[in-house]
């Protein structure tokens, strides 16, 4: 019987070479750890699938996973993070007015672009859009959303080798220029469509 190993390949990062092993053994061997790691992992494949439609059904926005994109940086978030902590953490970013020279840069303007009162410095991060769509997702929808943050996150950072242990505080015009570019809406959108979340 032909298997096609390129969906589990690239999904999960498991060798071709492994998988061919893994299906030769279990047709040997029968029923053990092999056979239902495989129908596990082809299971999973499907919901995924299944849950990347229910996510796009949602139709979240590019700003939106930018903002969940830089909160995860400026935090040195590299791990699932559970619904009521990211909502807390997020609302507290969000919320705090930042100054200093570095938060006149066009990068900053996008991040924290909501104009807070008559006062035109004051500005906070429109974050309501992005608490909108969590609310809608279910822990699966949430899980893979989270997931693929993560991915595009560790992608930019080795991409561009890029770090901040301190917001944009101290950062050069060149640095929030690399920033600009990484967090760019375009490759946002390039990133998110290949893995099927817009």
């Amino acid at each position: 019987m032909s298997i096609s190993y390129k969906p589990l390949v690239e999904r999960f990062e498991i060798p071709r070479p492994t998988l061919i092993e893994w299906q030769k053994r279990a047709e040997v061997e029968g029923d053990n750890w092999r056979v239902r790691h495989l129908s596990y992992l082809r299971t999973q494949l499907w919901v995924e699938e299944e849950t990347l439609k229910e996510i796009r059904h949602f139709a979240p926005c590019s700003e939106d996973l930018f903002i969940l994109s830089i909160y995860f940086f400026f935090h040195n978030i590299n791990s699932f993070i559970p619904p009521e902590p990211l909502r807390k953490g997020l609302r507290e970013f969000s919320l705090k007015v930042r100054n200093g020279v570095e938060y006149q840069h066009e990068f900053a303007g996008r991040i924290w672009s909501l104009r807070v009162g008559d006062d035109s410095n004051r500005c906070i991060v429109n974050y309501h859009r992005v608490f909108d769509l969590l609310n809608k997702l279910n822990s699966a929808q949430y899980a893979l959303i989270i997931e693929t943050i993560l991915l595009f996150i560790k992608t930019i950072k080795k991409r561009y080798s890029i770090g901040t242990t301190t917001f944009l505080e101290g950062k050069t015009w060149q640095e929030l220029y690399m920033y600009d570019k990484a967090f760019a809406l375009k490759s946002i959108e390039e990133f998110f469509h290949k893995r099927g979340i817009l």
